[in-house]
């Protein structure tokens, strides 16, 4: 298993982040430890609209906390956060207990779920998921504030419609529905983001 950070910054300089994240915070990240990290924009997501999303994953949590430190604390990622902008709205660890497909795709929906998660709950949703989404992972909330959400399910797609169409069939597996039912679990809000 691994652990994901997801950090929800906003900017004024989108254009600037993005050059700043290629050129020197995306490498100053892979030399503090991440195994692999991505940007995306929330499109759809209330409140969180036009935000940016970064996410890194890890071996541990501890060398999550050590390269995040390392990484906010670097003169060169400090400068270009402060050229373009650039404050960290929030910061949630989760870990990775299932995955499927690959990371791949113009858009990420992330559901956001209450109650547990499980490999489970993965396994029946990929069934769905693979004829509208590309890659299909569930994380559980490792620490996140004050959240209403205890885990997260993440699908990347080529189109939000095709993913919805998929989705239908998920929620609607009789499977999915006694698991969703012994696990208490169950949807807590949705946002979707444009993968850059």
């Amino acid at each position: 298993m691994s652990f994901i950070t997801a950090t929800i910054g906003a900017t004024q300089d989108r254009d600037g982040f993005l050059a700043a994240w290629n050129n020197v915070t995306k490498p100053k990240a892979m030399e503090a430890g991440c195994i692999d990290t991505s940007v995306t924009q929330f499109v759809m997501g209330g409140e969180m609209a036009g935000l940016m999303g970064v996410s890194m994953e890890w071996e541990s949590v501890d060398a999550a906390l050590e390269g995040s430190e390392a990484i906010m604390s670097d003169p060169g990622v400090r400068e270009a956060l402060a050229s373009t902008g650039t404050a960290v709205v929030r910061r949630s660890i989760m870990e990775n207990i299932a995955e499927n497909g690959v990371r791949e795709g113009k858009y990420l929906s992330c559901t956001y779920v209450g109650g547990s998660v499980s490999a489970e709950a993965q396994e029946v949703g990929w069934k769905h998921a693979q004829s509208g989404a590309n890659g299909f992972m569930t994380c559980s909330l490792v620490a996140g504030g004050m959240a209403g959400w205890s885990g997260a399910v993440f699908a990347w797609t080529d189109s939000v419609d095709a993913m919805n169409a998929s989705r239908a069939g998920i929620m609607a597996d009789p499977q999915m529905q006694q698991i969703m039912a012994k696990n208490g679990s169950y949807p807590v809000g949705r946002v979707i983001m444009r993968v850059l």
